[in-house]
């Protein structure tokens, strides 16, 4: 019985990963938006920007501040 589902999973594993793979790439593709640039999202450090008027950093690619909602320069 042990082994009867251990191979059950070896061989089913590998299906639901590339199903899984598949699917991830369909929607991406369908959304209009490249795998790399999900990546760039997901790993997104991002660029910070002082406020000229508050001093506090902020997001570049915001154009107001996130803290006092004032223009950036």
């Amino acid at each position: 019985m042990w082994f009867g589902s251990f191979f059950f999973w070896i061989v089913f594993f590998p299906v639901i990963l590339i199903a899984g793979i598949f699917l991830f790439f369909i929607i991406y593709a369908a959304t209009g938006m490249s795998f790399l640039d999900f990546l760039a999202v997901m790993f997104d450090t991002g660029t910070k920007l002082t406020c000229w008027h508050c001093g506090r950093e902020t997001p570049c690619d915001r154009k107001h501040c996130k803290h006092c909602g004032k223009e950036l320069q």
